[in-house]
């Protein structure tokens, strides 16, 4: 079970590791910068500045395609700016790879509604956006098939510690939901090769 996550534009840090050391199987980090940012005492307005002005969102998306053809994620969790280049790059792709894709509080998806990613997305909202109203985007997704969006009671950045808006209910909560997201999968992959093994001793 191989699982990619996609962190946000404060990169790979030491709360993501610990993220991603909690689910099972094969776990790879896709960040923004080119080195690990460890622990950063910086507020999300100076991370943001340092995001757009060094890599900004069309190049993490591109980061994002590259990393995705190269591990093969069963799994795509992805965060912020993360969880919207993972949506735009499993809408690019032609060959589906990924089974399916966690995004968490991707609020530039509003720019990306016409994409259909090739797997199945849950998309988990914070319960308000300050620059823009969440509804009608929720509204509009919730008719893709395969899209289920959910309108959580956490602020944008609530599974990420350096957020002014963490929250730590939740990410315990979601990081056992991703757990079990990993748990159905693995099942899955087994019975498929069940399936496939019975077939072959068939024929």
């Amino acid at each position: 079970m191989n699982t990619l996550i996609v962190s946000d534009i404060f990169g790979q840090t030491k709360c993501l590791e610990s993220f991603a050391n909690e689910l099972d199987g094969n776990t790879a980090i896709c960040s923004p910068y080119p080195f690990r940012q460890g622990h950063l005492n910086r507020d999300e307005e100076t991370a943001y500045k340092q995001f757009i002005s060094s890599v900004g969102h069309d190049k993490y998306f591109q980061k994002v395609v590259e990393a995705i053809s190269d591990k093969q994620p069963d799994l795509v969790i992805g965060f912020s700016a993360g969880a919207v280049a993972s949506w735009r790059a499993l809408g690019a792709m032609p060959i589906k790879s990924t089974t399916k894709l966690i995004a968490f509080y991707p609020g530039q998806i509003r720019n990306h509604l016409q994409l259909q990613p090739r797997c199945d997305v849950d998309i988990y909202f914070p319960y308000q956006e300050k620059h823009f109203d969440i509804t009608p985007v929720i509204q509009h997704l919730s008719g893709v098939p395969g899209v289920k969006c959910y309108r959580t009671r956490y602020e944008h950045g609530f599974m990420n510690s350096l957020s002014a808006q963490f929250n730590a209910a939740a990410l315990q909560h979601f990081t056992a939901l991703c757990q079990c997201n990993i748990d159905e999968a693995i099942k899955l992959k087994l019975a498929n090769r069940r399936i496939k093994s019975g077939l072959e001793l068939t024929m």
